[in-house]
């Protein structure tokens, strides 16, 4: 399934070594179940650059490129923005990766001098990615966090393996994730996860803001974050019934 999900997201083929890295199969496993595939007409290996590609026996009508995704949650996050004022950013699950997609800053605010689009790694400090970790099964989780590492960024940044599983599973009681100046001292983040139909985390929403700002102010940004994450989920879902 893994390997189908790739070739589905990807419609100019992979070979099969990219397709062994990114699955971290064997790359003779890898081969043995792209020639099952062939056999049974799910795929086919062009003959010319030697890519494999998907056949119209198997298709995966909820899967979106990560360009057309953020399309759709792009207004989301600037009703988010402009509901805290305070910068707001999008991550998405793309294959193994959490990556930060969109920025939109606010005039009241500036944002995360480290964070830029294409951002990956560091999601155990950061509200972003642990919104996405939470709800994730957890041996892509385990095999996240021991991919990127758990390296402590600040005095704050829970990095101990077992506390920090034992935080993730508050995140997913409570549906939304902080950082308190784990990943930057003296800011703060907020959180929330974005679901498609199935509810299958897909990606998240989260603000930052100061240090001074979140003490006073958390419980009602709290519920902004979230009403908002809700709404973008919804219409990722209404998409996919309309479909």
């Amino acid at each position: 399934m893994q390997v189908l999900e790739l070739l589905a997201a990807a419609p100019d083929g992979l070979l099969a070594k990219t397709i062994s890295h990114e699955t971290s199969l064997n790359l003779s496993t890898c081969y043995h179940l792209l020639n099952t595939l062939v056999a049974e007409g799910y795929t086919f290996k062009h003959v010319d650059n030697h890519r494999y590609y998907l056949t119209d026996k198997v298709a995966f009508t909820d899967l979106e490129s990560p360009d057309t995704l953020e399309a759709r949650l792009n207004p989301h996050l600037q009703i988010l923005s402009d509901a805290t004022q305070e910068t707001a950013y999008l991550s998405l699950r793309e294959r193994d990766d959490i990556v930060l997609r969109n920025i939109v800053e606010s005039p009241r605010s500036g944002r995360v001098s480290l964070l830029l689009v294409g951002y990956r790694g560091a999601s155990h400090a950061m509200a972003l990615g642990k919104a996405i970790l939470a709800y994730m099964p957890p041996q892509e989780t385990d095999k996240y966090l021991r991919r990127h590492g758990t390296a402590p960024l600040t005095d704050n940044t829970g990095s101990e393996p077992r506390s920090l599983l034992e935080h993730l599973g508050l995140v997913r009681q409570q549906g939304y994730s902080l950082d308190v100046e784990e990943f930057l001292p003296g800011v703060c983040c907020i959180g929330a996860p974005i679901f498609n139909g199935t509810h299958q985390v897909i990606g998240s929403l989260a603000i930052s803001l100061s240090a001074g700002r979140f003490k006073r102010e958390r419980t009602e940004l709290i519920s902004d974050v979230v009403t908002v994450a809700r709404a973008a989920s919804q219409a990722v879902q209404v998409r996919e019934v309309a479909r």
